[in-house]
């Protein structure tokens, strides 16, 4: 019925239930509505008055006069069949390369069911099967499982009607057409279906059938490019506004420096992440990131990159053609697949990528050394990778096993290198195989010598492969270095005026403790303390700390054959703990980096280029080079002691323990933290201390080992001292000597009046004498009501209180100075009451 199926389109486009519109007037919910009550429920302007009469007259019941609307919501619900579309008419109304309704209303495709799966009229068994083997190989589905419990005698044999209830459980993508195709290949004449037949059929995408009558033979995973959709093709005028548009996109993420990648993925929430999302998914994000398209030219791209069979767009293709530096073949991003052609059976050689250009010569020292920098800075176990193939445990593996295994540990080898692995551990014995045990033993001398059970007294001889990353051999011009002293000078002088450190940034980056970073990652760092390289600067960078630079044993011509920008070459990272340690050189000792094994250097030659040729290169990196901050001066003797008493005056007035907000800064519970982390404590503790309070608190409890670090232990056991005495657990009979903020009660520095101030004091003292006299009353027990601790000090509007309470009221300046004679601190905000009564009494 065309009103039904109206409601139904408009309760799947809301999101609603026919239940919902009227459950308020079913107060017993048992179906039944009023013929009032039902057309009040019907949303406003869906339905004309005839088309209300015509519900009312198919559900209503003329004897009870009310309306079943449970009925009517089980019509609106239930799924309806769509007609499919004769495929054979369009394609003679329409052009080879059409796509059905390619033009709907991003964001509608789903809710209108444009977009569909595009297959022939008639789909022969092995497309269906092509079809259904890439579904089983990307879910691992094990269909026989899902036909075994219909077969009871174990014949391989089920009915029609079972045999599609076996596929629906499967949960796999076929429609009737699809399903058909296969139950007539596989229908037998007495009417069932061999299930068997069909499973092994599919199954053959795992492995081969019969293998066990053949257990020499190789069984080969599909390639990527038999599961993986690629870009469709288009029309020559297509094709050359797609260019266009890619071409502008690049562009675009070239400037702005954008990864696309983790914006699809967020929306790619698939098992196993199929790389595809909606239309208008793709639509959105692309907005998002402000890569704006028409309305055609984002039909364009659907059409050029959308995967037909799943109606969605293959967003890891797009990223690829738009971002191939970062996700491209070669990149780090990317998965590479070496050439193993060499060691596979004929035949097989069309299933696997292309091969990579040939590498300059190598030898199989620098290859070994290679992989025992990676095996030392990863700590990773060589035999992890060979032992599941070396069933017997003989140490002897085929060859293509031997070449996995490598290929396992991490890193790109060339074919010249993986020929001279398998030529140097090739097992004479045995045709075909490799030595993977001795392969194991020479890598893993990296970090031992083998068998030293058998040898207890012999010294272990580590080989000269260091994995350290402050070793370089990339060499830099006279100019080169010109600037890289320039930029190491003033990130120095940036961090010292902004007193922060660019280290805890790298180090976030740096998931598995390698000492190496990304170049983005670097520079990203780099924005975060607000330092800005220009990419000549960048440049220089990148050179003297590229990761490249730390492989001492690296062939110098493989680094010279790859002819990369610095900058862009994504193979490449960033030996942060090189730059940190070089930058701290000069920040403590004044050290500049140097270009060890240059012939022409000379300090006079680099200041000349810096002044003359560098001045733009370095004129928008940061701020304009400055002289190093003079060192804060400290207070002498009599100042640290004061200053000590105020903060001890402080603690014992607010109760604060100190060692509670600066152990959190010691990790180690080694009793020493920086120097800023003890200033953001005492600012969160103390917030009246001054630069030069600060500076001596350092200077008075720096640590003897390490200039750079505070005892804040010795702090603290010296501020604790107003309360108790350390170690008095060992003499239990000792009396803790009682806590004197000053000897005469007040501080020098503060309680200070001038002889106006005195007058006003003497006033306010001499009234308060004559209360206390005519009156007759303790003031201090007054006083002592507001001082919990009995530590003798309340606060100013306490005082204050106490006063109006003994009917003494004072004036606002009365108050100022009074607090200002008996303050306790520089901030008056507390009041020596006992100090007080005494004066007053005197």
């Amino acid at each position: 019925m065309e009103i039904t199926e109206r409601l139904r389109q408009y309760v799947k486009h809301h999101g609603s239930d026919v239940k919902t519109w009227f459950k308020d007037f079913d107060k017993h919910n048992n179906g039944y509505i009023t013929l009032n009550q039902f057309r009040r429920g019907i949303p406003q302007n869906l339905l004309s008055q005839g088309e209300e009469d015509l519900l009312l007259g198919q559900y209503s019941d003329p004897v009870t006069g009310t309306v079943n609307y449970f009925k009517m919501n089980t019509d609106v619900n239930r799924k309806v069949r769509r007609a499919r579309l004769d495929h054979a008419k369009l394609v003679a109304k329409l052009s080879p390369d059409h796509v059905e309704n390619e033009h709907v209303p991003v964001g509608t495709e789903e809710l209108l069911h444009a977009v569909g799966i595009y297959w022939p009229a008639k789909p022969s068994r092995e497309q269906v099967e092509d079809h259904i083997k890439k579904q089983v190989y990307k879910e691992r589905i094990r269909l026989i499982e899902f036909f075994k419990d219909y077969d009871r005698h174990n014949c391989g044999l089920v009915t029609e009607a079972q045999f599609r209830a076996g596929l629906r459980l499967s949960k796999l993508q076929l429609d009737e057409l699809q399903i058909n195709a296969v139950v007539r290949a596989y229908m037998g004449t007495d009417g069932r279906v061999a299930y068997r037949r069909f499973c092994c059929s599919i199954e053959s995408v795992f492995t081969v059938s019969d293998l066990e009558k053949d257990p020499l033979a190789e069984v080969y995973p599909p390639a990527r490019s038999y599961l993986v959709q690629g870009c469709n093709e288009l029309s020559p005028a297509e094709e050359a506004r797609c260019r266009e548009i890619i071409a502008r996109f690049r562009t675009i993420l070239k400037e702005r420096r954008l990864l696309l990648a983790p914006y699809f993925k967020d929306f790619d929430k698939r098992l196993g992440s199929m790389g595809r999302v909606t239309r208008s998914h793709f639509s959105r994000l692309l907005s998002w990131v402000n890569l704006e398209v028409s309305e055609n030219d984002l039909y364009i791209l659907f059409k050029k990159f959308e995967d037909r069979q799943m109606a969605k767009v293959n967003y890891m293709e797009f990223i690829r053609t738009i971002d191939p530096e970062t996700y491209g073949p070669g990149s780090t991003h990317h998965a590479v697949f070496p050439s193993l052609s060499n060691y596979l059976p004929a035949g097989t050689g069309a299933d696997l990528p292309e091969e990579r250009p040939e590498s300059p010569e190598v030898t199989l020292l620098a290859v070994m050394d290679k992989i025992r920098v990676h095996v030392a800075t990863k700590r990773i176990r060589v035999s992890e990778f060979f032992r599941d193939f070396d069933k017997l445990r003989c140490y002897s593996i085929p060859t293509q096993e031997f070449v996995r295994g490598i290929n396992r540990i991490g890193l790109t080898f060339t074919d010249e290198e993986y020929n001279l692995l398998v030529t140097a551990f090739t097992d004479e014995d045995k045709k075909g195989c490799c030595k993977w045990k001795a392969f194991e033993r020479m890598i893993e001398r990296v970090f031992t010598d083998t068998d030293l059970e058998s040898q207890p007294t012999k010294v272990p001889t580590v080989p000269g492969v260091s994995a350290s990353p402050y070793v370089h051999s990339d060499k830099l011009s006279d100019k080169e270095m010109a600037v890289l002293h320039s930029v190491v000078q003033s990130l120095a002088n940036h961090l010292n005026v902004r007193e922060t450190s660019i280290k805890p940034f790298l180090k976030d980056f740096d998931k598995l403790y390698t000492g190496n970073v990304t170049k983005t990652q670097f520079r990203q760092c780099l924005t975060y303390i607000k330092v800005f390289p220009t990419d000549a600067v960048f440049e220089v960078l990148c050179k003297r700390y590229s990761k490249s630079g730390a492989d001492a044993n690296l062939a110098v011509a493989e680094r010279q054959s790859r002819n990369k920008d610095p900058i862009k070459d994504g193979a490449e990272r960033i030996c942060y703990l090189m730059f940190l340690k070089e930058l701290e050189d000069y920040m403590h000792h004044g050290i500049l980096p140097k270009n060890d094994g240059a012939s022409n250097f000379s300090t006079a030659s680099l200041q000349v280029a810096s002044a003359a040729e560098y001045t733009d290169a370095n004129k928008h990196l940061i701020e304009p080079q400055a002289r190093r901050p003079k060192p804060t001066p400290i207070l002498d003797g009599d100042g640290q002691e004061q200053l000590m008493m105020r903060i001890k005056t402080k603690a014992k007035s607010e109760r604060i323990r100190v060692i509670d907000f600066m152990s959190d800064f010691d990790h180690l519970q080694h009793g020493k933290i920086t120097k800023n982390e003890f200033r953001r404590a005492l600012k969160v503790l103390f917030l009246n201390l001054t630069d030069i309070e600060l500076a001596t608190l350092e200077s008075m409890f720096q640590c003897k080992t390490d200039p750079l670090m505070v005892d804040y232990g010795s702090f603290s056991d010296e501020i604790e001292s107003v309360f108790t005495v350390k170690g008095l657990e060992t003499t239990p009979l000792r009396e803790p000597d009682r806590f004197e903020s000053y000897e005469k009660g007040a501080d020098p520095s503060i309680n200070v009046l001038d002889s106006k101030e005195e007058e006003i004091l003497q006033n306010v003292l001499k009234r308060f004498r004559g209360k206390v006299r005519q009156t007759r009353m303790d003031a201090l027990s007054y006083f002592e009501d507001f001082d919990f601790v009995k530590e003798g000090t309340i606060t100013t509007n306490q005082f204050r209180s106490v006063l109006n309470t003994i009917s003494l009221p004072v004036s606002d300046e009365e108050i100022r100075v009074l607090a200002r004679k008996f303050a306790v601190d520089r901030n008056m905000d507390r009041v020596n009451y006992r100090l007080f009564s005494s004066s007053s009494a005197s």
